[in-house]
């Protein structure tokens, strides 16, 4: 500051100062003649330094130019120099700290007498202003090219949207022309999301159909708030998730269903629903072959008409029958978009067409060894040809399907193994039982008459007391030959029948145990199937031992009664009851209870009573002699 300035020159400099101050603008001056270099005292603080901290000089200015900037800078100078008049350019400079800063510098030459006697100018620190210009065109690319669909609404007073910005991907995603509705409400834009925010639905909405109709695909829309009253959301095509996981949910469900004995109609009545949700607009269809691997054996459509499902089976499969029996005869995937003019529908067209079925896709359902087990169908009430999703969900659906039909058809050859040892093993049983009775027990009573006949006949008093005493030891043996072969199998099962032998072997547990067993029994003299009545008294069998090795029981109540065609076996102990984790003895015999029972069609349960104690109820239909020898 002069020593002769006036207040005024010092008012408006301390104005001027502050003024710099306010908008980062700091001034100069350079007498070329002199080299003097004057920076106003913002300047000084734009370059780091307290204000007149140092002296300037046109080496220090440049050596604060960043040094890939110092070179174009000097040009910009002696430009200046060559060719006075107004100049402007953008520096970066480097602070004493290291740090960086950007410049915007405006000036002119001074020309006296033709010749450049000065440059002023002034330098306006833009930094904050570039990084938000470079933040805002980083945003700005980023909406542009990210591939993911991206828009901007303006929320109005009616908390209306309105759009007002999109990328190109959004446009893509709605297969619409977006740069004629600017300005429009998100009801004529997207009027799907429009009806879920309305509802009060934000943030990361549930997956749903771009134009709630379907076959159009599934969008994942997530929404969030921009400054000034705007909404923005991001858009994605999650199509293929949704199927992908509704075919993980669908192979979850069908694992579980097998695992729980869950019958195979309801399974793969299961699967065909599943896809039809999925795939809205479809109509599932699965098809079993016979064993012989020629002739529809059962035809499975929860959606199609059943008198459809019945004309189906028993129909034979060949190169033209329609696309599932051609299907499984090609043992590859069948597409007809149109059954009403496609020569693989000839003979069936008057079949499907009257149900308004226009096409069908099939995919042979094949097996790990290579048989072709049936076929996996989508119909559709309109000629349509699938895409790549489409074919792959068929495929993924067939693939499913052929894992509960294998593990089901392996459960039945076990079960089918299981009961032909079973039946042996009882014939056997009977067998033995019989030539222990009859023959080894007719022995031991004629050996036993017999001693009787010497003991009559003989005097001497010790062989009389010997004879006593082998006659005590044959009747012995008679009874232990008795209860052997009772044991194999008691003659009561098959002449009086089931009724009689179950009360048989409760009068036989309570004497050999001492354990109380109570019997109510509103079953009389049926003649019942000998299958049927030989597992129900194995299983009642196996209860008992049961009770005797782990219950500690003291009594046993026994109930058998007729219920809708139906034998109810309930076998209840008030022993401690059955563990959280059973003896692995008592979980095999649980197991072999279980499998009698559905062998026979029906079930064994085994569950804690309270307050104590275990009941075991056995359900099984009822079949007579008469029935299993016409079955």
């Amino acid at each position: 500051m002069g020593e002769g300035e006036s207040s005024r020159e010092r008012e408006l400099r301390s104005q001027l100062d502050a003024a710099q101050a306010i908008t980062h603008i700091g001034s100069w001056e350079w007498t070329v003649a002199t080299g003097t270099v004057t920076w106003s005292d913002e300047l000084y603080r734009i370059y780091g330094y307290e204000p007149r901290a140092v002296d300037v000089t046109l080496e220090r200015f440049l050596s604060h130019i960043a040094p890939e900037e110092r070179e174009r800078i000097q040009r910009e100078i002696q430009h200046v120099l060559q060719q006075p008049g107004r100049f402007a350019y953008r520096e970066v400079i480097v602070r004493a700290d290291g740090t960086r800063r950007t410049l915007d510098t405006i000036g002119h030459a001074v020309v006296e007498e033709g010749v450049v006697t000065k440059l002023v100018g002034t330098c306006r620190d833009v930094t904050d202003v570039v990084a938000r210009d470079e933040q805002v065109r980083f945003y700005a690319d980023v909406f542009e090219h990210a591939q993911i669909g991206m828009a901007s609404w303006k929320i109005d007073a009616s908390g209306t949207p309105h759009l007002v910005a999109f990328n190109a991907a959004l446009e893509k995603l709605l297969t619409d022309t977006l740069s004629t509705k600017l300005g429009r409400p998100m009801a004529d834009v997207m009027p799907v999301l429009a009806g879920k925010l309305a509802a009060g639905e934000s943030g990361r909405l549930k997956p749903f159909r771009r134009t709630g109709v379907q076959g159009s695909p599934f969008l994942a829309v997530t929404t969030f708030d921009l400054p000034n009253g705007h909404l923005g959301i991001s858009v994605e095509d999650v199509t293929d998730r949704v199927f992908s996981d509704a075919l993980h949910v669908v192979e979850v469900r069908v694992l579980e269903m097998v695992t729980t004995g869950t019958p195979l109609d309801d399974i793969l009545t299961m699967v065909a629903g599943s896809i039809e949700d999925t795939a809205t607009g479809t109509l599932g269809s699965v098809l079993l072959l016979d064993n012989a691997g020629l002739r529809i054996k059962r035809a499975i459509g929860p959606s199609l008409p059943e008198e459809y499902n019945r004309a189906l089976e028993g129909l034979a499969i060949g190169p033209k029958a329609g696309s599932c029996g051609t299907a499984m005869y090609r043992r590859e995937p069948v597409i007809v978009p149109d059954i009403a003019n496609d020569p693989l529908w000839e003979d069936y067209r008057d079949l499907v067409l009257p149900l308004g079925l226009r096409s069908c896709w099939s995919c042979p359902i094949i097996g790990s060894d290579g048989r072709v087990l049936g076929s996996f169908a989508l119909y559709h009430r309109e000629s349509r040809s699938p895409s790549a999703r489409g074919i792959e969900i068929m495929k993924r659906a067939a693939h499913v399907t052929s894992m509960a039909i294998e593990r089901r058809y392996l459960d039945e050859e076990l079960h089918g193994l299981a009961a032909r040892v079973e039946t042996a093993r009882e014939e056997e049983r009977t067998e033995i039982a019989r030539d222990i009775h009859d023959q080894l027990g007719q022995a031991l009573t004629a050996l036993r008459l017999d001693v009787g006949w010497l003991q009559r006949r003989l005097e001497d008093d010790a062989i009389r007391r010997k004879l006593e005493d082998m006659a005590l030891t044959i009747d012995d043996v008679l009874r232990t030959v008795r209860r052997i072969s009772a044991e194999l199998r008691p003659g009561i099962l098959d002449t009086l029948g089931l009724p009689a032998a179950i009360e048989w072997q409760a009068e036989e547990f309570q004497r050999r145990s001492g354990t109380k067993v109570q019997i109510t029994s509103m079953v009389t003299d049926l003649q019942l199937d000998r299958e049927l009545s030989t597992n129900v008294f194995r299983i009642f069998q196996e209860a008992l031992t049961n009770i005797s090795r782990h219950a500690a029981a003291s009594q046993v109540e026994v109930a058998m009664r007729l219920d809708r065609g139906r034998l109810v076996l309930e076998i209840a102990d008030d022993g401690i009851g059955m563990p959280e984790i059973a003896p692995r003895g008592s979980s095999l015999g649980i197991l072999g209870m279980r499998e009698r029972a559905l062998r026979l069609g029906g079930d064994c349960t085994v569950r804690r009573r309270s307050p104590r104690g275990t009941q075991v109820t056995v359900t099984v239909p009822l079949r007579f002699p008469a029935e299993r020898a016409s079955g």
